[in-house]
């Protein structure tokens, strides 16, 4: 069960990281896209393709390095599965039904 728990908060943890890779990268081009015409129908301008360029690169390097992080939280999550102590308590209140109410 321990296991299954590591592997729930691994997909969890990957999934936080993934979330805040990609809005970073939307947010980016939101604010701006302009530069290298994200919104922009028809051809680039000669400018606005550089910046394309530039963008495409940056944006793989962002989304290379989360990959990265994911991959090595991964891996220290392995290692110190050991000493990671997961426990779930639950009270539960039985009352029957001749008994009073407390």
């Amino acid at each position: 069960m321990d296991n299954i728990k590591i592997e729930r908060f691994k997909t969890l943890m990957e999934s936080r990281i993934k979330t805040t890779m990609i809005g970073s990268l939307s947010k980016m081009e939101q604010n701006f896209g302009y530069l290298w015409g994200h919104f922009k129908d028809g051809p680039l301008t000669e400018q606005q393709e550089k910046f394309a360029d530039l963008w495409d690169y940056t944006r793989n390097q962002i989304l290379n390095q989360g990959n990265k992080q994911i991959r090595q939280m991964k891996e220290d999550l392995d290692k110190q599965s050991d000493t990671i102590k997961c426990s779930i308590k639950q009270k539960l209140y039985f009352k029957h039904q001749d008994d009073q109410e407390r």
